[in-house]
């Protein structure tokens, strides 16, 4: 259940995250680690101005594995 919510909050930005980068292209705002911030915040950006070009990067191979991930988090031990 946890995985597939991470899933559907950060789908938005999953394919803003796989794409590749180019030096080029201008980019309006990085958003660094994959958690539910980074997703909130991208979701938010993407609906108020959606003309904006959002990069997420994440260096762990899923999304929501650090301090969103509820076995790592503040609130549970």
């Amino acid at each position: 259940m946890e995985k597939r919510l991470s899933l559907l909050l950060c789908s938005p930005l999953l394919a803003l995250a796989t794409s590749p980068v180019s030096a080029d292209e201008p980019i309006d705002v990085v958003l660094i680690g994959g958690g539910i911030m980074s997703a909130t915040l991208g979701t938010y950006l993407q609906e108020l101005v959606p003309e904006w070009d959002i990069h997420l990067y994440e260096r762990l191979g899923e999304v929501a594995q650090e301090s969103s991930n509820a076995w790592n988090n503040a609130g549970s031990g």
